[in-house]
């Protein structure tokens, strides 16, 4: 076994925000288990509320009922010394959001639509192949050339 192996977390945190409630739901039930606690929400501001739990990974809606994605990554921003691994995902279709949402710290961009629970898997994957503990910021340069995952 290797050494990042044995350290581990023995649980990963994900939060989910979405103001779909049956997409957030359905999300948090297929991402649970497998050492996560995993939290969806619906309103910003409960999330929000939330995040002095320090989530190890976001998953962030673009279109939200009183504001986007883009905005609450700002906040997110403003709340963490280092920014928690944000997926980002919308049904839109924008480079412009996409673009804006990478730019402003998000990890990942994934477009509803086919089978985005089984790249959001994928991603989670692989953001845990790249930190050990959550603690340590994630290497964008290594965690993006790496194509042994997908």
């Amino acid at each position: 076994m290797n050494q990042n192996h044995c350290m581990m977390k023995n649980e990963i945190k994900i939060y989910i925000l979405d103001d779909n409630e049956y997409f957030g739901t359905m999300l948090e039930g297929k991402l649970s288990g497998k050492n996560r606690i995993v939290k969806s929400f619906q309103s910003e501001i409960e999330f929000i509320r939330r995040l002095k739990d320090a989530p190890d990974i976001i998953i962030l809606d673009h279109k939200l009922e009183h504001c986007t994605g883009l905005q609450v990554l700002q906040v997110i921003k403003r709340k963490f010394d280092t920014v928690p691994n944000v997926i980002y995902l919308s049904a839109q279709e924008h480079l412009n959001i996409t673009l804006k949402a990478l730019k402003n710290g998000a990890v990942e961009y994934i477009e509803k639509g086919l089978a985005p629970v089984e790249y959001i898997e994928t991603v989670i994957a692989k953001i845990t192949k790249h930190t050990s503990d959550f603690k340590t910021p994630l290497d964008i340069t290594s965690y993006r050339s790496d194509s042994s995952i997908y």
